[in-house]
Parts: C-alpha cells; sequence; structure tokens
C-alpha cells in the first residue's frame, strides 16, 4: 500500500471509530449498522450478489463494457464490426431488453464497430458521444443509426452528470470543454461511476496527456475498480495518474495476437508496484464486478463459476442479525467504551431512509469546505410524481472528511427541515439530497417527502451546522 493510501485508510478508520463512539455513548445504536470486513489482500473484496454489475467483454483487440443497476442499463463500446454479433449475443443472455444509455468512448472502430448491430437489436434511451469530427464511413454509419432512430444524442464535457438512477452517481472527467486538439484518444470519455462507496473508472483511450488534465481538474479520481486506457499501452496509465487512482483491480481489454504488443511491460510492471491485481479478456475472457456498494467481487468467465447468470434482481437491504456482539476497542476521546456491545436492528422498508434520532455529534472536519454544489428544484414533468426530480448536491471541496450529523437543509421559507443522519462526507465526494424516498448510501439521501419542497419558479437552499450556523446557501430562479 502506498503512502497516501495508508493516510487515507487511516482517516477513514478514525473518523470511522469515532463516529461509533459517540452513536453508541448516545444511544442510537438500533439504526446504525457495520459492514462485514474481509481479511483478504485489498479489504472491500468480499463475496457478494450486489444489484450493481459491471461486464468488461472480450471483444478481442477492442473495448465493451455493460454496466447492470436494477433495470438500468449502460453499454460503453461494442469492439470492432465483427464483434457487433457477439456483444448482441451477450446482451441476450443477460436478458437485456433495452440500454439506457450508450456511451461511445471515442469513434475508432475498435470502440464503435459493433455498436450499430447494438442499435439495431435494442432500443436504446440516449447516446453521449465525445463529440469529435471524424470523417470515416463507419462513424458516419452509427450517427446516421441515431438520428433516424431518433435517439437522444449528447456532447460529453467534463463535471457534466448522468442521471439515470439516484443511487448511481455518474461523472464525466473527461474530456474538457477545451478539447485536446483532434486527437481522438487524448478526448476519450472518461467516466466514474459509483455505488456507494466503490468507485469505477472507464478511460477509454484516453493518454497521457489527459490524465494530467484529470490529475490538476480537482475532480475526484480514486477508483477500486480501474479499466486500464488504450488496452495496457505504454502512453496511457502513468505513475503520476495511477497514484491518485489507487486501484485494487485492472481490467486490460485486449487480444492475445494484437500487433502492438499490448499490454506493454512497463503499464504491467506500473500497475503491480501500485498493488492493483490485473485480469485481461485474452487471457480470463469476459470479467464480472459486483458491488453492494459496500464491497466488491470479481469473477471471471475462464474461472470457476457461471458469470452469465442473467440481469441481476435488485436485493433487498441486508439488515444485520439481531443480538449480535461486536468487539469495541477503547477510544482515547475521554469516553469509556464497553468491550461489547450488543445491538438490536429494526428493520427497515426498503423505500425508507433510516435516520438517527435528532442528536449533534461534534463536529468533524472543517464544515466551511461543504459546498451546495448543485439544484435542481424543478423536476422535470409533474413535481407530485417526480420528487426526486428535485434535488440538492452538497460537495467537500476540502481534504478530510466532514460530519454532517444534526446539519440541516431548507428552503428559504424555511417551511419544511431536513435533518442529516450520522454521515461523513470524505474528501473531494458528493452526496444528493432527494425530495421523495429511496434507498440511502453515501451518495444518496432521501427526505421522504410526500409533496414537493422546492420552488419552481426559484428558490435558496440553505445549508447549516449543527449547531445553527450557516455553511452554504444557493440560489436558483427568480426568488423575489
Amino acid at each position: 500500500m502506498t503512502h497516501s493510501g495508508f493516510n487515507r485508510l487511516a482517516i477513514s478508520a478514525s473518523v470511522f471509530f469515532l463516529i461509533a463512539a459517540c452513536v453508541f455513548c448516545a444511544g442510537c445504536t438500533r439504526d446504525f449498522s457495520f459492514p462485514a470486513l474481509s481479511n483478504t489482500t485489498h479489504s472491500r473484496y468480499a463475496e457478494n450478489d450486489g444489484t450493481l454489475s459491471v461486464y468488461f467483454f472480450d471483444v478481442g483487440q477492442g473495448d465493451s463494457s455493460l454496466v447492470i443497476f436494477g433495470n438500468t442499463t449502460i453499454l460503453i463500446d461494442a469492439g470492432e464490426v465483427d464483434m457487433g454479433d457477439r456483444v448482441v449475443a451477450d446482451l441476450r443472455r443477460l436478458n437485456i431488453t433495452k440500454i439506457d444509455c450508450v456511451v461511445v468512448s471515442h469513434p475508432h472502430s475498435d470502440h464503435i464497430g459493433g455498436l450499430v448491430k447494438v442499435l439495431d437489436n435494442f432500443p436504446v434511451g440516449q447516446v453521449l458521444d465525445s463529440g469529435i469530427p471524424h470523417p470515416s464511413p463507419l462513424y458516419e454509419h452509427f450517427l446516421q443509426s441515431v438520428d433516424q432512430k431518433r435517439i437522444p444524442y449528447r456532447v460529453a464535457v467534463q463535471g457534466q452528470t448522468i442521471d439515470l438512477d439516484p443511487a448511481l452517481r455518474i461523472l464525466v472527467l473527461s474530456p474538457p470543454e477545451k478539447r485536446f486538439g483532434d486527437d481522438l484518444n487524448t478526448n476519450s470519455i472518461v467516466l466514474r461511476i459509483s455505488y456507494g462507496t466503490i468507485d469505477i473508472l472507464f478511460t477509454g483511450d484516453a493518454g497521457s496527456e489527459a490524465e494530467d488534465a484529470m490529475v490538476t481538474s480537482g475532480y475526484p479520481l480514486d477508483a477500486e475498480i480501474l479499466k486500464v486506457g488504450h488496452h495496457g499501452s505504454m502512453y496511457s496509465t502513468s505513475k503520476t495518474f495511477l497514484n491518485r487512482v489507487h486501484p485494487d483491480i485492472a481490467i486490460i481489454s485486449v487480444s492475445s495476437d494484437n500487433p502492438y504488443g499490448h499490454p506493454h511491460r512497463q503499464t504491467l510492471e506500473t500497475l503491480t508496484a501500485e498493488g492493483a491485481d490485473i485480469y485481461r479478456t485474452d487471457r480470463d475472457g469476459t470479467v464480472r464486478v459486483q458491488s453492494d456498494g459496500v464491497s466488491y467481487s470479481v469473477e471471471t468467465e475462464h474461472g470457476q463459476g457461471n458469470i452469465w447468470t442473467g440481469m441481476p434482481v435488485p436485493q433487498k437491504t441486508l439488515i444485520a442479525p439481531r443480538n449480535i456482539t461486536i468487539p469495541m476497542p477503547t477510544i482515547a476521546l475521554n469516553l469509556t467504551v464497553p468491550d461489547t456491545v450488543n445491538l438490536t436492528f429494526l428493520e427497515i422498508p426498503e423505500n425508507v431512509s433510516p435516520s438517527l434520532p435528532p442528536i449533534v455529534l461534534p463536529q468533524i472536519g472543517n464544515a466551511s469546505f461543504m459546498q451546495i454544489s448543485a439544484t435542481q428544484f424543478d423536476a422535470p414533468g409533474d413535481d407530485r410524481t417526480n420528487l426526486n426530480g428535485e434535488w440538492v448536491r452538497l460537495t467537500n471541496r476540502g481534504d478530510f472528511p466532514v460530519l454532517l450529523s444534526g446539519w440541516t437543509l431548507t428552503d428559504r421559507t424555511s417551511s419544511f427541515s431536513y435533518r442529516f443522519p450520522a454521515v461523513v462526507a470524505m474528501p473531494g465526494t458528493s452526496v444528493t439530497i432527494y425530495t421523495g424516498s429511496g434507498m440511502m448510501n453515501d451518495s444518496a439521501l432521501f427526505m421522504g417527502q410526500t409533496n414537493p419542497v422546492w420552488g419552481n419558479s426559484g428558490d435558496i437552499a440553505l445549508l447549516k451546522d449543527g449547531n445553527g450556523n450557516l455553511i452554504a446557501q444557493k440560489s436558483e430562479g427568480a426568488t423575489a
């Protein structure tokens, strides 16, 4: 583990035990649960049947990845033209019937070749493209198909978010608004998809110039799972970039007989030095990653077991067994914590976000770095039937975690007040607070309201800490 990786783990552990001590001493154990930790090399690795599945398809010397979350599907690239039928067949045996978003990382044939076949076989909700002009008949044919089928078309730009499910964070990390000239590889779409505390980075064929720009952009790059850039080329996956990503798992999409020598030895050595476990489609076949938002597991087509088990069914929230005993250390906070604590957990309906009683825990972290980074007060369509179309997003712009317990979020009239449970905003991460109901995780919180709360014609979101101090505010539309 790198020094910075150790520091990150130490900070998380310190915050965890501090919050745990405060919660136990306040007598609020009913809604507080602990993830099961693994004793494997990577602390987040654990066998699970999580609701998020990501398939890195074996399409030879090309790229194609499928993200499945409940009923939401995202397809990133589809290999060469001759791989189109294989991608369609793989989608069918996973019981895919529609694709919500097709992402075209860049218009090289080994990434877009099979997409026309996909468009001919599945309804597609939208297309996200890098938007770099490329006068190839293959790309022109693809764009014609998109136009003929009247599929909504968007051009990716850094900082953009793709809102397909409230529990998924999909962030465009590259290309920036001012493109890197006209180089297709460098201007590849780079996506960071997050579910709970698990992050997956898809880098297309982005090279070192794009990587350097992302490192200095200020956007979060850390990810447990990395789809290695440009098939393992030495001109991608720089040490500086990899230092920021800190991947546990690196997946290389590559053909065993490719004429480029991919993956290059330098890239493999850099990944190994970082401590990443390497999977390759030329050796492992299709690779599947599953996650429950807290841990992840990895299985391969050529390994034991069957990865083609159909589209995962959304799982119910796992409630810890009743009356379990968890050992707790004594923490130097002038508090005495019992050696063991007997916890009793309540069954929580899966459409309700659990919340702690209205206590204010000691402030942890610099509250001034918490910002209201985005809002959407006017939900698309009818607000009354799309309550989660209203939301406010908070971002921790600092270098240390911030405990939000007891903080409040109100509108300009203070006609309602949402009180935060004991959640921690980690550095560089965001959490979105939705008006309606849903499954709470570290990137999504839900007010549980049954009516809209934000003014469509304009409103002000006010964020206050547990002592009532105004931390941030953001207005949208006319508020006079």
